[in-house]
Order: C-alpha cells, then sequence, then structure tokens
C-alpha cells in the first residue's frame, strides 16, 4: 500500500510507511523548495535572522519545531541556541537542566561534518520510555522524535540544526532524511557565509551583508529611486550596455526594458495587498554577442523586512549576470565531483546559452562541449538541460568571499 496522496502548499505528502517504524514520505515541488532556500540564505545572512531562517526549514520538511545549537564540546552544554517552534520556556528550561542530559548529543559529539541522526540510532522506544529526556522533557514540549544535520565540526564548538517531530507525527521516513540530506550543503553554505560575515564585520552584518553578493543589488523606494546601491551593481551596469544608474534611478538602455522595468516596478510597489505574478516580477536582459543575458528581479520588502536597515527601501531589485564567477560551479564540484570545466559549463547551459554559443564564447570545439555535459550527465544523473537548469536555480546563490 502506497499510502494517500495529501496536498499542502508548495507541497505534495505522500503518508504511509516507507520501512518499519517509520512514518512519511515528502515530495518537494522544486519552486517552493527554491524559495525555501533562498530564506535560508537570507536568514544567516541577518543578525537576527536564524529563526526566520528555522522557520522556513521546519514548514518545508513539515517538522513540530526545529533548533539550532552551536556546542561547547567539552562542557556538553550550548553557547547559542535558537528555535522555531518550541515555546520560550521550553528552551529555557533545555538550556538549564536537560541539554547535558540528551542523549542525542551524545551521539552528535561522534559525529563528522554533514553526517544525519535520527532515533533509532540513538535507541529503541523502550529506552527512549526509560530515559528522562524522551520520558520526561519532550513530553511537555509535545514532541517525541527528531532528524539532525552537523553543519560544523571542531575541536573547539559543534553546530548542529535539528528537525523536532510529535509523537503523531512518528519517526523520520526514507524521503525526510533525503529531504535533510538535500538541505545540509546548503545549511553548511549559508553558515560558512554567516561566518565570514561575522569575521569581517563582526555581529552588525545586516548592512554589510548586501555588499559582499556577487549578484547586483539596489534598494529603491516607492518612486524607483536608489536607496542603496552594492559594488557588484555598480560593476554590471559600468559599460551601460543594458541599464545606467542615474540619481533618480535605474536608466534602462532600450525602450522594451524601460516598460519590462516599469511594469516590475509597478507590480512590486502595490498597496492593495495583490503582489504580481513572478512573470511580471521577472525579465531577462538580452547582451549582445551571443551572450547569455542577465536576470531582473523586482520584489516587495514592505512586508518581508520590517526591521530593515533602509527604512525607505521598498523594492529590492536583484540582477543576477550569469559570467560573473559563480560559486555554484565550486558547490557542484564538491557536490558531484565536477572538474572546473564541466561544472562552469553547467552553470553557462543553466543561463540559456547553448552549446555552439558556449564554444565560441570559450574558444574550444562543440565537440569538447558535448564531452563535458555527457560527464556531467553521468556524474549528476541529470537527464536534461531543464534538470540541470533547475538544479542549478536551487543551489545558486551568488556569495563573495563566502567560502572558508
Amino acid at each position: 500500500m502506497k499510502g494517500n496522496i495529501v496536498h499542502a502548499p508548495g507541497l505534495i505528502i505522500q503518508t504511509g510507511a516507507p520501512f518499519p517504524g517509520h512514518g512519511s514520505e515528502v515530495t518537494v515541488q522544486s519552486e517552493f523548495y527554491s524559495r525555501a532556500l533562498d530564506a535560508i540564505y537570507q536568514g544567516f545572512a541577518e543578525p537576527d535572522g536564524i529563526t526566520d531562517a528555522l522557520d522556513c526549514v521546519r514548514e518545508l520538511t513539515r517538522s513540530e519545531g526545529a533548533t539550532f545549537e552551536v556546542i561547547d564540546p567539552i562542557v556538553r552544554q550550548p553557547l547559542t541556541f535558537h528555535s522555531s517552534g518550541v515555546a520560550a520556556a521550553e528552551g529555557d528550561d533545555y538550556l538549564a537542566y536537560f541539554a547535558p542530559r540528551n542523549p542525542r548529543l551524545r551521539m552528535a559529539l561522534n559525529q563528522q561534518r554533514g553526517e544525519l541522526a535520527w532515533d533509532y540510532q540513538v535507541m529503541d522506544e523502550s529506552a527512549m520510555n526509560r530515559d528522562p529526556f524522551y520520558a520526561e522533557f519532550l513530553p511537555r514540549a509535545g514532541l517525541r522524535y527528531f532528524l539532525s544535520a552537523v553543519l560544523e565540526r571542531s575541536p573547539q564548538r559543534m553546530v548542529a540544526l535539528t528537525l523536532q517531530r510529535t509523537p503523531r507525527q512518528g519517526h523520520v521516513g526514507k524521503a525526510d532524511i533525503a529531504l535533510m540530506h538535500r538541505l545540509t550543503p546548503h545549511l553548511q553554505r549559508a553558515l560558512r557565509m554567516r561566518n565570514s560575515l561575522v569575521t569581517a564585520y563582526g555581529n552588525d552584518i545586516g548592512t554589510t551583508a548586501l555588499d559582499v553578493l556577487k549578484d547586483g543589488v539596489a534598494l529603491l523606494d516607492p518612486r524607483g529611486e536608489i536607496v542603496y546601491l552594492n559594488p557588484s551593481l555598480q560593476a554590471i551596469s559600468a559599460d551601460g550596455a543594458m541599464f545606467r544608474i542615474e540619481r533618480r534611478g535605474i536608466a534602462f538602455a532600450s525602450a522594451d526594458l524601460r516598460n519590462r522595468y516599469a511594469r516590475a516596478l509597478s507590480a512590486a510597489t502595490r498597496t492593495d495587498g495583490l503582489i504580481g505574478t513572478d512573470a511580471a516580477l521577472d525579465f531577462l536582459a538580452p547582451r549582445p554577442g551571443g551572450l547569455p543575458p542577465c536576470t531582473i528581479s523586482l520584489r516587495s520588502l514592505h512586508k518581508r523586512h520590517p526591521r530593515s536597515d533602509w527604512p525607505a527601501a521598498m523594492v529590492v531589485m536583484l540582477v543576477r549576470d550569469p559570467m560573473r564567477d559563480s560559486p555554484a560551479a565550486h558547490l557542484l564540484q564538491d557536490l558531484h565531483g565536477l572538474t572546473r570545466a564541466e561544472a562552469q559549463l553547467a552553470c553557462a547551459l543553466s543561463t540559456g546559452m547553448t552549446a555552439v554559443e558556449y564554444a565560441a564564447h570559450r574558444g574550444i570545439k562543440v565537440t569538447t562541449v558535448y564531452t563535458h555535459l555527457k560527464r556531467t550527465r553521468e556524474k549528476t544523473g541529470w537527464r536534461s538541460v531543464a534538470e540541470l537548469t533547475r538544479r542549478i536555480h536551487e543551489i545558486s546563490i551568488g556569495l563573495l568571499n563566502a567560502d572558508p
């Protein structure tokens, strides 16, 4: 029996028992998953954004709660603790009394970076019923089961993200574990980004995070006048081929782009609560010479960022130039063992560039491009350019100096 299909916003849930003692299988729609990744990276880039990132992870995984802990492995106590879906009083009680008695912690301290853990690896149901953490603390919070990932591991500290589940939700299933495996590299990368920002700027990273984005960013007021520009956008606009930076705003070179930009800005600044579709808010800016176009995206800020350091800003404009060196290529090398040439090709094709155009741009033979593409498919299992594009968009976040 395969179970029942239940639809929820952004998710398709298939209930049933994939193997004994485990609960549900989850298939995640790509669009919802991609938005979740955006929220994770954004949350880790903000001073107080980790809880927002946990909210997103909890929603994506349909968990009752989520916690983020930085733990001292010597004294076995959390140095930093953030939670979503867990009452503050329960969190305080955990830190004061139950944290050093948590049997999950003992296992996590023996794990390496990137490893996952869940309950049946720690103890069986009868042992849970005898353990004070499972029998006394978790029932007060309405919780029972977990799934965790070690994001960072060193002699000085361990960082873990844990999903909390209710008795009714039951043990994690194969698909839950697969989803956590898929999320973990992004959570690790977001954490490395945060660590780099804190190292460079201290805890005041809110006003500086946009400065290190490789994507171009402009914050605009309701009239489209510029509140903030990051260095990447200034570099992208330097030749004036697509747009110029003027005192009163962004001036696109062609009438068609000016019209598209005006429609997107109008949709993003609507005050009636009806935000335009992504098709209205996103558009491509073509470039000559067969080069892939830039992607221009406008998004409303007035509801999503009440704590903005730029109170006049109402819209963020993102400009992604696929020809700028992308960290996605490095991540593809790490995740799938691609060579540098294969990863660069994959990123270029994901922008809409053809194999012939890429060969001409790089000055190599088309047969060489197809050889790289064949090896990329073999290593990743991606069957088509469409799947390659979707996967790369999931991991693409343009960051400068985010890697250790």
